[in-house]
């Protein structure tokens, strides 16, 4: 805000960080449509991931508004939820704002990212787009800021405004192209379901959190490593507040547990070469992590899951799932769409496994949209009747 009141503004956006600032925002956003949407988040650099800028354009009108500066914002939370808003990959965003925020969309959301699969573009990334649609090239310094920091400086704030700033005309753009191929509705149904996910809780296995990627195959007294070893790297990480990966990624955490778990007799700095960056009390903590791993009995380590998924085993399904895949194939060919976007493999196995001749069934058993189902059912039919 200046002292007069207004908006603090820049040739390129309005960034609002006042009370003042926000009820003016707030009041010229209750006569829009629609409203372009991005935010900016700080996982790359906290442990505690939170949203710190929300970028808005709407009426050719370029917003920055800052969630750190102290301001409520549930008023201008709640005018932004009745509008139909555009965005780019909107899950991500509307489960962090959910996240960070408690927010959720009432209304339409536009997914230019979805647009572009449904509309069969060969580069879906909003750059792309920006320069395929709007002829403008745009610049990716900034995409690794650290947007918890203040102040931002310019180059930021513009980078950041370039995520909004393209969205309505690209839009209008893709609502055409929509139109003219009969897919408005696939994008609709798409974009419905986006909405509707980004308010459901994650599915992060709470009891066991441990278990990361590059762990499922390996023995129990190893994955009592990884066990201990995680909880060292999660405390570490709560406490400099920092991401994990930055203290220790997955696969050093990985190796260290196998170098452990078979060389029990040696030294711990003899071990794996990124251990030299880990001292101080930091190399404390972790050896008493290494040490509480060695001191679990047997009957203590951790057991190595069963795979829940049911999968396709017998070699007359398996001929089938394949000659699904090849025929959906085809379609996704002729529509130049994604083969995966129309029906990825994993749905296309739950069809055959459960035999699903129907719209209804083939959406019951495999998480497939209407469009879809409809697209890929005479296939379906086909081939299970061969």
């Amino acid at each position: 805000m200046e002292k007069d009141g207004t908006l603090k503004a820049n040739p390129e956006y309005f960034y609002v960080d006042t009370t003042e600032g926000l009820s003016r925002l707030t009041e010229a956003l209750r006569g829009a449509t629609r409203v372009g949407l991005d935010t900016e988040a700080d996982s790359l650099h906290h442990y505690f991931e939170k949203v710190c800028l929300i970028q808005l354009s709407f009426s050719h009108v370029n917003y920055i508004v800052d969630p750190l500066s102290g301001c409520s914002l549930t008023e201008f939370l709640e005018v932004l939820s009745q509008k139909e808003l555009i965005l780019h990959g909107a899950d991500y965003d509307l489960r962090m704002l959910k996240k960070s925020l408690e927010f959720r969309p009432k209304a339409a959301i536009f997914d230019t990212m979805l647009a572009a699969q449904v509309l069969g573009y060969e580069h879906i990334g909003l750059a792309a787009l920006v320069e395929k649609l709007c002829g403008i090239l745009l610049s990716k310094s900034g995409q690794k800021s650290d947007w918890s920091i203040r102040p931002l400086s310019s180059k930021q704030l513009s980078y950041a405004t370039c995520d909004t700033k393209y969205l309505e005309t690209i839009a209008d753009e893709m609502t055409k192209n929509l139109r003219e191929l009969n897919r408005t509705d696939w994008h609709r149904e798409c974009c419905e379901r986006v909405r509707e996910t980004s308010g459901l809780t994650g599915k992060r296995d709470v009891d066991e959190p441990w278990r990361i990627k590059g762990s499922s195959k390996l023995p129990p007294k190893v994955l009592a490593f990884v066990r201990e070893l995680w909880k060292w790297r999660d405390e570490t990480a709560r406490k400099k507040d920092r991401p994990p990966f930055m203290i220790l990624r997955n696969e050093d955490l990985i190796e260290l547990a196998e170098w452990r778990a078979a060389h029990p007799e040696e030294p711990l700095p003899s071990g794996p070469s990124f251990l030299k960056r880990i001292t101080g009390d930091n190399l404390v903590r972790l050896e008493n992590a290494v040490r509480s791993a060695e001191s679990l009995l047997e009957e203590e380590w951790p057991v190595i899951l069963k795979r829940t998924r049911p999968e396709v085993v017998d070699r007359y399904s398996q001929e089938k799932v394949e000659a699904l895949i090849e025929a959906c194939r085809a379609i996704a060919s002729t529509l130049k769409i994604e083969s995966c976007f129309l029906a990825p493999r994993a749905s296309l196995t739950a069809v055959v496994r459960h035999r699903s001749n129907s719209i209804e069934s083939v959406q019951s058993v495999s998480a497939l949209m209407r469009w879809q189902a409809e697209l890929v059912m005479p296939a379906i039919k086909t081939v299970l009747n061969m």
